[in-house]
């Protein structure tokens, strides 16, 4: 029960929607938004006793946002148009629009909060049928034309947009082509030093240590170039899928050889379980990178000392695979996002680039990539987590599901 009515108050000049503060604040609750969704939002947010609104907003008109409110509020609360505009159409259109009344600017101070108690016992502005009429044609034209200029420009954004991720693929594909030669130069007169780094009374443990860095150093950029090449092509649909009978066991293996250190270096574990042994048609490469991903995805969630858990089982034609973690979780509104290119959950004002460190960077491609790889093993992938909190860490799964191998032959589980 409110002490006072509310008011949401929609107004995108400073000074109006200041003053009409200041006059109602004595005897109402009131609330400003300086646009239309904001000032959507509001309403949703604090069921009003009544609205404000001005018609000339940056971005919903004010018949518009009548419309919106009063389709998705469950009461019928008051709307009045507050608008500079005091011609005889515009008080139609807000009448035709939903709105209850229709005043204009300047207010009159003195009297303003008393007008507003008025349309909260029920004054309600009217026009003839004649004028309605008219009036609900001109809406209409007016938000047809606006729904038509607003196709016609996300058309000319979409085809931009289209133009931009071509010019990107073939520009990371060029960058990758130009470090791949240097680096290849570079690896090699590193393994020629590690050849030479032979511990003894020259050589001391500092300096074999540095080799193994510098080692580490040219695989990491090596294999960053080497996704950067793969997820250009992947994006761009222009990657190859060599099919051929696979153990997904196989492919499982080689991918945790890469996380098996940095894992018992942070205390995780990583528990496997079911049938991983069932035959796939699949293409090794691609599946290796798929998992791989995944396993770094939950590694990078799951802070020193939890659990990656991989369970493999039959579902009628499919093999079902899932990667759950005892992790941060997933927010509910970062899992419809997850696997959109370039999304990240992680914060990249961090900085912090890696596969395996608690909250570590990626480029944020890695769950499109496995998304098309799996897709282009007829498969499909989802995720699912109870929410995001680093306190109680309530995890997160996600699913892979691959159609088995025709006449597949199961080697026993493991």
């Amino acid at each position: 029960m409110r002490d006072k009515p509310c008011v949401v108050y929609i107004e995108d000049d400073t000074p109006s929607r200041v003053l009409v503060q200041v006059v109602l604040s004595q005897d109402f609750e009131i609330h400003t938004a300086a646009n239309g969704l904001e000032g959507l939002n509001l309403v949703r947010r604090h069921q009003p006793d009544i609205v404000l609104t001005d018609l000339n907003l940056p971005d919903l008109h004010g018949e518009m946002i009548a419309a919106r409110i009063r389709g998705s509020v469950q009461h019928e609360i008051p709307i009045i148009a507050l608008t500079s505009d005091n011609s005889r159409e515009a008080k139609h259109r807000s009448i035709a629009a939903g709105c209850t009344g229709f005043l204009t600017k300047p207010i009159q101070a003195l009297t303003f909060a008393q007008t507003v108690r008025e349309y909260l016992t029920g004054k309600v502005d009217k026009i003839n049928d004649a004028d309605l009429r008219r009036a609900t044609t001109t809406i209409q034209a007016n938000m047809t034309a606006k729904i038509e200029d607003t196709l016609r420009q996300l058309r000319d954004d979409n085809a931009m947009l289209r133009g931009i991720d071509r010019a990107k693929n073939a520009f990371l594909t060029q960058v990758s082509h130009e470090l791949r030669t240097p680096l290849t130069v570079l690896s090699g007169y590193v393994q020629m030093l590690n050849q030479m780094l032979i511990p003894g009374a020259v050589v001391g443990d500092f300096h074999i240590e540095m080799g193994k860095k510098l080692t580490e150093g040219t695989r990491r950029l090596q294999s960053l170039i080497n996704e950067i090449v793969l997820m250009s092509r992947v994006a761009s649909n222009q990657f190859e899928v060599r099919f051929a009978p696979l153990r997904v066991i196989d492919a499982l293996q080689s991918a945790l050889q890469e996380y098996i250190e940095p894992a018992a270096a942070r205390r995780l574990t990583i528990e496997q379980s079911g049938v991983w042994n069932e035959l796939i048609m699949g293409d090794s490469g691609l599946m290796h990178m798929a998992l791989s991903n995944l396993i770094s995805n939950a590694i990078k969630a799951t802070p020193d000392g939890g659990k990656i858990s991989l369970t493999a089982s039959v579902e009628e034609a499919n093999l079902h695979l899932i990667v759950a973690d005892t992790g941060i979780g997933i927010s509910a509104d970062d899992l419809p996002l997850l696997f959109k290119p370039f999304y990240t959950t992680i914060d990249v004002s961090r900085g912090k680039t890696s596969k395996t460190d608690f909250k570590g960077m990626g480029l944020g491609m890695g769950l499109t990539l496995i998304t098309r790889i799996i897709e282009s093993h007829k498969g499909q992938i989802w995720a699912e987590s109870p929410g995001l909190d680093e306190k109680t860490l309530p995890g997160s799964k996600f699913h892979i599901l691959l159609p088995l191998a025709p006449g597949r032959a199961p080697e026993g589980n493991s």
